[in-house]
């Protein structure tokens, strides 16, 4: 079965000045990467026993994980709600996707203390850890959402025999993509029940799970709102204003379900709300100004029908969401130690190197690649 697509945007691959300091960046990343793989956790990072994890685990995979959430979520809103509108979405969303995982296990790489074990769990499995879980089914996400993109490298190719029998396989590959999902972002909340006495009991809830999955739902409709926004800026397209106006009403509601859940949580449990603290500081800036606030701006017309204002309540509700896995990472554990912790350089700049590396990849997938289509006969990806 072939297919008709838009066509891609090849450009002329020129070095721009914002290229140019994505490729020092990875450079630097590269160069920090080498020392921290010679020389070790200890000398090169500021994490300890006090702070065993640090910003490699808040951001590079809490964060990257949640932020990649657009990919299953679309799928499951095309396929299984029949939402077929937002197909044009959907496939810069998997890209997104799928480039967030990557960050999320390079980065993991680096935060292990015997990074060339990595593949263990392949291998030595242990059913009765969620660690083995959640890498299991990272690496078959990865895998769903890597024949995604090898999908569109075929129809590239004009490979349409072969495009044609990944697509009869298809459905397969979409229900295998969301249920991973589901496990692995809930699961990855889980985590930290392992040790709910050291967390403040803003966060430590046994409904963690459903909560890192919800957000996790919030920060894939976020950046999937903002991707549209900034690569029709940069590649010179018409915004799917109309599109997204419609999608930032579902992101409105699915905020709104998750202020629900959260506040449902807090008042079951009998948390300490309303005192002032350290902890109590960033729990107020997570809940009232990157959840409730954005819910209720998307509630007015004005705000979804506007190109700004969708931009600034998405870019509010995916901040959100990097506030919450610091917060549950981070924060939450700040009154049971007696040190403090700030990444080191090596840290920060391999972390700048994971976000330039993934911006170039997005560039170069939608100069090279089918990303972008408007115009399909047959069964869409």
């Amino acid at each position: 079965m072939s297919e008709k697509v838009e066509k891609w945007y090849p450009g002329e691959g020129k070095l721009t000045t914002g290229r140019a300091i994505l490729y020092v960046i990875l450079v630097l990343g590269l160069i920090s990467a080498v020392i921290r793989l010679f020389f070790g956790l200890g000398s090169t990072t500021n994490l300890s026993d006090a702070y065993p994890w640090g910003l490699w685990i808040s951001f590079d995979i809490l964060s990257g994980v949640a932020l990649a959430g657009g990919g299953f979520t679309m799928a499951a809103a095309i396929y299984i709600f029949n939402l077929k509108k937002f197909e044009p979405l959907l496939r810069p969303a998997k890209f997104s996707a799928f480039i967030g995982y990557l960050v999320f296990v390079i980065g993991l790489f680096f935060d292990l203390g015997q990074p060339w074990r990595i593949w263990h769990p392949m291998v030595m499995w242990n059913p009765q850890s969620v660690l083995f879980e959640v890498s299991w089914c990272v690496m078959l996400y990865t895998t769903v959402l890597g024949v995604d993109i090898f999908i569109m490298a075929l129809e590239r190719w004009k490979k349409y025999d072969l495009v044609a029998f990944f697509r009869n396989i298809y459905l397969v590959l979409v229900v295998a993509g969301v249920m991973l999902s589901t496990l692995h972002q809930s699961s990855l909340g889980a985590l930290y029940l392992l040790m709910p006495e050291k967390m403040s009991d803003l966060w430590a809830s046994q409904a963690i799970g459903p909560l890192f999955f919800c957000s996790a739902v919030i920060g894939g409709m976020g950046v999937v709102t903002l991707e549209s926004f900034i690569s029709s800026w940069a590649y010179k397209r018409k915004p799917e204003l109309k599109l997204l106006s419609s999608l930032g009403k579902g992101l409105g509601i699915v905020l709104l379900v998750y202020f629900a859940m959260k506040v449902t949580d807090l008042y079951a449990r009998g948390a300490t709300v309303w005192t002032l603290d350290k902890a109590h500081f960033f729990f107020y800036l997570e809940l009232f100004g990157t959840v409730a606030l954005p819910a209720i701006l998307l509630t007015f017309s004005e705000v979804r029908n506007s190109i700004k204002g969708l931009y600034w309540a998405a870019g509010l509700s995916a901040f959100g969401v990097v506030l919450n896995r610091f917060n549950v990472s981070l924060t939450s554990y700040g009154g049971y130690r007696d040190f403090s912790y700030f990444p080191s350089a090596i840290e920060i700049i391999i972390t700048l190197a994971l976000i330039a590396g993934g911006i170039l990849i997005f560039d170069w997938g939608t100069r090279y690649l089918p990303v972008y289509h408007s115009e399909l006969s047959g069964k869409t990806s």
